[in-house]
């Protein structure tokens, strides 16, 4: 059966988009391969064909549960033998998987990182051939990246230990140093790349500079009752999206929300009531979106300035992703940046702190099974809960193997051993923290240039196009439209 006739079985496709059909070659031959491509243009779809085209098991490391669970849903209702094995499972689900999987019942299984941590499911592939591993948002690995994760660096020693499968790497988004990152960190800088630049022609950008909250407010409230079809609001802090809820709630504005506060049953039901058209307009956190496939969304406005531009392009590429127009706006107040540089201090942490919440494990070390994370929290004189200083900490002790941390379950921490001096170096530490704020820094520059928007990302992720989009609010001016 030819690769065409297995995409019309499989996903009731009749065409490969893009460069697919040949990124799935590549893969199917054995070659190692890294895919730049946006949001909605298919990657998922190369390691799911190609697992079912090649003899053994195919590994998908995905950092987010959401994420897998919404891929494997619409996997199944392709009845492709596919499956996800994490923390959201009962333990009786989990060890049933386990068992189907030394059994050789599945073809493809999710996982997030941490799932190599687990010896039972060594045990359980250790039976399998590792046919493809597929790591999915693989810029996660790059301590360069926006979204660094301490856990997806180790997927190298992984690799090495599954006896070096072939291996495709995916990101919708990579600048050239992250994209070096991740092939040198996973040990394929022979991979073939398949990069075919950032262009999303249909995606209108444009930056609306508001002298305070009342103008934000005015301006969204304006907008969101003028403006027709799906429409997608995100928010950085979780705070800040009810505030603004309920005031356009009081101005006659409906909208639906989702964050990580919002109980999982809640969350998927709204998701689902969003994908199918039965609420058009939702208020969301950025983990909203990874993974969702709904191409119709016609309206995405960040109301708070995101991270980054790789964070900003990321979001936006959520919206058009029918290849029809869609409109994408940012409200920029300056002080909103403010929250921003908070959000760094808290992903890098100072050594001191991560070495204060490592005695303070030690001191409580017979108390842990009966406390609540707050409680920790507090110890360390802070009670702000968006300040996530904390988890990041307890994710480096974990990575660096000084705790288990089973299922970020604060009561199952198990001390190993004690951190390295090396580890806490502060250079490494330094030197990140330099690159999450010139990535703050290039955003703002991007939000104050008067140079076409689209020109200005390009250039960002080193695909140098000048030619005028002349489909940005920077270009309309130039244009002369209002």
């Amino acid at each position: 059966m030819s690769v065409k006739e297995q995409l019309k079985k499989h996903f009731s496709l009749n065409e490969f988009r893009g460069r697919q059909l040949e990124a799935i070659n590549a893969v199917v031959s054995g070659r190692n391969a890294m895919i730049i491509w946006p949001t909605g243009a298919g990657k998922s779809l190369v390691y799911q064909l190609s697992s079912l085209m090649l003899p053994d098991l195919t590994l998908v490391v995905s950092p987010l549960i959401a994420l897998m669970q919404d891929q494997v849903d619409q996997a199944r209702q392709n009845h492709l033998p596919f499956t996800f094995i994490n923390s959201s499972l009962s333990r009786e689900d989990r060890e049933k998987r386990l068992q189907e999987l030394r059994g050789g019942k599945w073809k493809a299984v999710y996982v997030t990182p941490e799932r190599f941590r687990q010896n039972a499911f060594w045990e359980a592939i250790g039976g399998r051939k590792i046919s493809l591993l597929a790591v999915d948002e693989a810029h996660c690995i790059s301590q360069w990246g926006n979204d660094f994760r301490p856990e997806y660096s180790r997927l190298g020693e992984i690799r090495k230990k599954l006896g070096n499968p072939t291996t495709v790497a995916l990101t919708a988004t990579a600048t050239e140093a992250v994209q070096k990152d991740i092939l040198k960190s996973l040990d394929i800088k022979d991979a073939e790349v398949f990069w075919d630049g950032v262009e999303r022609e249909n995606l209108f950008l444009a930056i609306h500079p508001v002298d305070d909250d009342e103008a934000k407010i005015e301006w969204l409230t304006d907008y969101l009752k003028s403006q027709a079809g799906p429409k997608l609001v995100y928010f950085s802090l979780i705070k800040r999206l009810h505030e603004t809820l309920e005031r356009v709630q009081a101005k006659g504005v409906q909208a639906g929300y989702y964050h990580g506060e919002v109980p999982d049953r809640e969350r998927k039901k709204i998701q689902r009531q969003f994908q199918a058209g039965e609420v058009d307009l939702l208020f969301a956190t950025p983990s909203f979106g990874l993974g969702v496939d709904k191409k119709d969304v016609r309206h995405l406005i960040h109301y708070e300035v995101p991270g980054s531009i790789e964070s900003y392009f990321q979001e936006v590429g959520r919206a058009g992703r029918d290849g029809q127009k869609s409109f994408c706006h940012m409200l920029y107040l300056s002080e909103d940046l403010e929250t921003q540089m908070r959000f760094i201090e808290w992903a890098v942490p100072d050594p001191t702190f991560v070495k204060a919440v490592y005695q303070l494990l030690v001191n409580w070390k017979g108390r842990l099974a009966s406390i609540h994370i707050d409680d920790l929290r507090a110890q360390l004189s802070f009670k702000n809960k968006s300040d996530y200083r904390l988890e990041t900490a307890l994710a480096l002790l974990d990575r660096w193997e000084v705790i288990e941390w089973p299922r970020r379950d604060i009561r199952q921490i198990q001390i190993l051993s004690e951190p390295s001096e090396e580890w806490l170096k502060s250079d490494l530490w330094s030197a990140r923290k330099k690159s999450l704020q010139m990535k703050l820094h290039q955003l703002v520059q991007y939000v104050q240039s008067e140079e076409c928007r689209k020109v200005q990302i390009y250039k960002y992720f080193g695909w140098h196009n000048e030619e005028r989009c002349h489909f940005c609010d920077n270009c309309k001016i130039l244009d002369g439209a209002t």
